[in-house]
């Protein structure tokens, strides 16, 4: 495809060389150059320089300064006093920014580890009032590895065993063990089908009871506790 140009000297030299007899042959442009690693590059560096400015100057003179106050402070008096106190008040605001984006980054971790948690909890037969219980109860249960996924515990604080890549558990081992330990949250956990209800014992209660009151004052996390520690657990009014 060519188009007409009436002034060629109004292109850059290089397309210049395209233009014979008036037209300029665009088939003959060069394609232009991926520069999309270039453009996140320089996107990365703005941040760096902004993040850099709100401290008031460039990386270098920044680390100047703290050079200089370094040195000032190794020595005596009231200068070596106010370098010091300076320094402290910088490295408080940086470890402080530091604390909160690292409560931020594992807030957001644990609130995807307990969807995902849930969710698995579901697959395995939970009954839906029983998640948020069972989700919040192994809360503890879960730590992280350093590139964010979920690593899975055991009660007293161990790497649990299962069928993770690594040999290690996945949420789905633990979910599988939650729903095994407390059935009464299992849909059909009493194994229906002889005219029971599930989790009943037949119309003869057996074992620890609780009020219904009393069952509805406690945390989740307690009533988890409580239907694990008394499997057989009947429920008054």
């Amino acid at each position: 495809m060519k188009i007409d140009v009436t002034d060629a000297a109004s292109l850059p030299a290089w397309m210049q060389t395209l233009v014979a007899d008036g037209k300029l042959d665009l088939g003959a442009l060069p394609e232009p150059e991926d520069v999309t690693g270039l453009k996140t590059a320089l996107q990365k560096e703005r941040a760096n320089v902004q993040a850099w400015a709100r401290l008031g100057d460039k990386p270098d003179a920044v680390a100047q300064r703290i050079a200089d106050l370094e040195k000032a402070a190794q020595g005596t008096g009231k200068g070596a006093e106010e370098a010091q106190a300076k320094l402290d008040a910088m490295k408080a605001e940086y470890e402080g920014k530091l604390t909160a984006a690292q409560q931020r980054a594992e807030t957001l971790m644990r609130s995807q580890a307990a969807s995902a948690l849930k969710a698995e909890l579901a697959k395995v037969g939970v009954v839906p009032e029983g998640l948020d219980l069972l989700a919040g109860y192994a809360s503890n249960r879960i730590a992280f590895n350093d590139d964010g996924s979920p690593k899975v515990m055991t009660a007293d604080g161990k790497p649990m065993i299962g069928s993770g890549a690594d040999h290690g558990a996945t949420l789905s081992d633990l979910a599988k063990e939650l729903a095994a330990s407390i059935p009464h949250l299992v849909a059909d956990g009493g194994k229906g089908g002889s005219g029971k209800q599930p989790g009943s014992t037949g119309g003869t209660p057996q074992g620890k009871t609780v009020r219904a009151g009393e069952l509805a004052a406690m945390t989740p996390k307690d009533k988890a506790a409580f239907y694990a520690a008394n499997p057989g657990v009947s429920i008054i009014e």
